[in-house]
């Protein structure tokens, strides 16, 4: 039962990845086969600060770099998934810290450090 249940696990840590990661992977090689950075082609990723609702702008290059950086720390975060929940769950269930009720902007919520999820995603947005 115990090997069929650790089997399980890592067949679903390995579905989570296929459904969540993967498309991410697509995209980011979708953006790099489709568009240079250095030169817009046919279709450039330049945003104009009053078109479309847009309220920045960007040249092609600077909106190319910022959606990769995007695209890959979204695949970094979708390949941490279950780590994070874990370290979130241990910071949740941490005895040395308490959570406080603060105003966030969004009515009173329950506010409480998180250590091991920061380091984590500091390593990532290093990575």
């Amino acid at each position: 039962d115990r090997i069929e249940t650790i089997v399980a696990s890592i067949s679903d840590h390995f579905a989570f990845l296929r459904f969540n990661r993967e498309p991410v992977d697509r995209i980011i090689e979708y953006l790099k086969s489709n568009f240079d950075p250095n030169k817009d082609r046919e279709f450039s990723l330049d945003i104009q600060s009053r078109r479309a609702g847009s309220c920045l702008t960007h040249s092609h290059r600077t909106q190319y770099t910022f959606v990769l950086q995007s695209l890959l720390l979204w695949r970094e975060i979708m390949g941490n998934m279950f780590a994070l929940w874990q370290m979130t769950e241990e910071d949740l269930l941490d005895t040395g810290s308490s959570y406080r009720l603060c105003d966030t902007g969004q009515g009173l919520n329950r506010v409480q450090q998180a250590p091991r999820v920061s380091r984590a995603m500091h390593q990532i947005l290093h990575k």
